[in-house]
C-alpha cells in the first residue's frame, strides 16, 4: 500500500503544478532566490511567502492585519512572487502591487484572500510608477459580503501626481472574485491599461446592481486587452437589481466567451470603443427585470459580436443599435430554453451612413424604431438587404 503523502510534500505537488510558477525556480533562477524546504513548512503552516532577488521573507498573517501587503513590500526591490498558502488569509485592504511582482494560490477553491474592511478595494493599481506586468493567479479574492459595503475587487484609479501611469501587461491566470457589493472590474476616466491578458475570471455572489456593470471600462483609452472566459452568477440580495456584465466607453477590449446566469441582466452597454466577443452564452435565472436588449451598442463603438444563445430567461431584443453606430458585426442569435420577446435586432436612431454595419441574419428579424433609412445596416440573410 502507497503510504499517504504528508502536507509539504502536497504542497511540494501542488507548487510545481500551479499555473506558470514552480516554487523551486529552476536552472534560470539563483538558488539563493529559490523557496526552500523550510519555504514550504511556512506555508504548511500558513504563511505567507515572498521570493524575490533579496531572498525569501515569510509573513504570519496573525501577526499583522496586512500579511499581503507586508510580502509584496519585501519584494518591492527588484520584484518577486508572493504565494498565499491553501486555507483563508485576511487582509484589511487594500493590496497594491509594485511592477514585476505577482501573486500566487493554490487554486481557486483552496487559496483565499479575504479583504476585512468595508469600503476597501482588493486589488488596487495606483502606485506613482508605472505598475507593469503584475500576475495574479489561483485564489479567490473575496470581499467582505454583499450586505456591507465594498470596494472594487480589482480598481484601476486615476493617479492624479502622474496621470501617464497607465498599467501594461497585467496577467491574470485563473481568478475567483466572490462577495463584493460594487463593481469587480473597474478602470476608471483618465486610466488607459494596455496589453493586459486575463485567461479566467470567474465572479459569483457579486452584487453590481447599483453600479454600471460587473465589470466597467469608463477610460477612452486602452489598447489590446483579452479576457479568455468570463463566468459570472452574480447576486440580487442587497441591491434587489439584476447585475449587467460589461459597461465599455473607450479602449479596446476582446472576450473570448462570456456565461452570464443568475440575477443578471444586460451584457454589454458599449459606447466609443472597439469589442469583439467570441460567444455569449445568458442563462439567467430570477431575473429582476427584462433587458431592453442584451447587446446595446452606442455611437462611436465598432463591435463584433461572434455568437450569442439566450438559454433561459428572456430579453425583449438581442442587440440594440444607437443613434451613430457604425462598423457593428452581429451574428444571427439562438434561443434555447429562453425567449427573444420582440425581435433580433432593434435599430433605435439613425446608423452612422458612412461606416455600414452587418447583421448575419434575415431582414424581419431587424425592427426599424423610426424613419431613419440609410441602408447603413446589411441583412445578410438577405442577400445584403439595407436596413436602419
Amino acid at each position: 500500500m502507497t503510504p499517504p503523502l504528508d502536507r509539504r510534500a502536497v504542497l511540494a505537488l501542488l507548487a510545481s503544478t500551479t499555473a506558470g510558477c514552480s516554487l523551486f525556480g529552476g536552472d534560470a533562477v539563483p538558488t539563493e532566490t529559490q523557496a526552500t524546504p523550510e519555504a514550504l513548512d511556512d506555508l504548511a503552516a500558513g504563511r505567507v511567502v515572498a521570493v524575490g532577488a533579496s531572498g525569501r521573507t515569510a509573513v504570519a498573517p496573525d501577526d499583522t492585519n496586512r500579511p499581503v501587503q507586508d510580502a509584496l513590500d519585501a519584494v518591492a526591490d527588484g520584484g518577486g512572487r508572493v504565494y498565499l498558502p491553501p486555507g483563508l488569509v485576511r487582509e484589511r485592504g487594500p493590496v497594491r502591487p509594485y511592477e514585476n511582482t505577482g501573486i500566487y494560490g493554490f487554486g481557486m477553491n483552496v487559496s483565499v484572500l479575504e479583504i476585512t474592511r468595508s469600503g476597501t478595494d482588493g486589488v488596487r493599481f495606483d502606485r506613482d510608477d508605472r505598475t507593469h506586468r503584475v500576475q495574479l493567479d489561483g485564489f479567490e479574492l473575496r470581499g467582505p459580503g454583499v450586505t456591507e459595503s465594498t470596494g472594487v475587487a480589482l480598481h484601476f484609479p486615476p493617479n492624479e501626481e502622474d496621470p501617464a501611469t497607465d498599467p501594461a501587461d497585467l496577467w491574470v491566470g485563473r481568478l475567483y472574485c466572490r462577495e463584493w457589493r460594487n463593481s469587480v472590474y473597474r478602470v476608471e476616466a483618465g486610466v488607459g491599461p494596455f496589453q493586459c491578458r486575463h485567461d479566467f475570471l470567474r465572479i459569483d455572489d457579486c452584487d453590481a446592481g447599483d453600479q454600471n456593470a460587473l465589470v466597467e471600462w469608463r477610460a477612452d483609452y486602452g489598447p489590446a486587452n483579452w479576457f479568455g472566459t468570463i463566468v459570472a452568477y452574480p447576486s440580487a440580495r442587497s441591491s434587489g437589481a439584476d447585475s449587467r456584465l460589461l459597461y465599455q466607453r473607450g479602449g479596446e477590449l476582446t472576450i473570448g466567451q462570456a456565461t452570464v446566469g443568475t440575477t443578471t441582466g444586460r451584457l454589454i452597454d458599449t459606447r466609443g470603443g472597439r469589442l469583439h466577443v467570441g460567444r455569449l452564452h445568458y442563462e439567467p435565472v430570477g431575473q429582476r427585470a427584462i433587458p431592453t436588449a442584451l447587446v446595446a451598442i452606442r455611437g462611436g463603438s465598432v463591435v463584433r459580436v461572434d455568437d450569442v444563445l439566450v438559454d433561459t430567461g428572456a430579453v425583449d431584443y438581442v442587440y440594440e443599435l444607437g443613434g451613430g453606430t457604425g462598423g457593428a458585426v452581429l451574428s444571427a442569435a439562438t434561443a434555447s430554453r429562453g425567449d427573444i420577446r420582440a425581435n433580433t435586432v432593434t435599430v433605435a436612431g439613425r446608423l452612422d451612413p458612412d461606416r455600414p454595419s452587418w447583421y448575419f441574419g434575415r431582414a424581419d428579424e431587424v425592427d426599424v424604431a423610426g424613419s431613419w433609412d440609410t441602408g447603413s445596416l446589411r441583412a445578410l440573410g438577405g442577400a445584403g438587404v439595407g436596413l436602419g
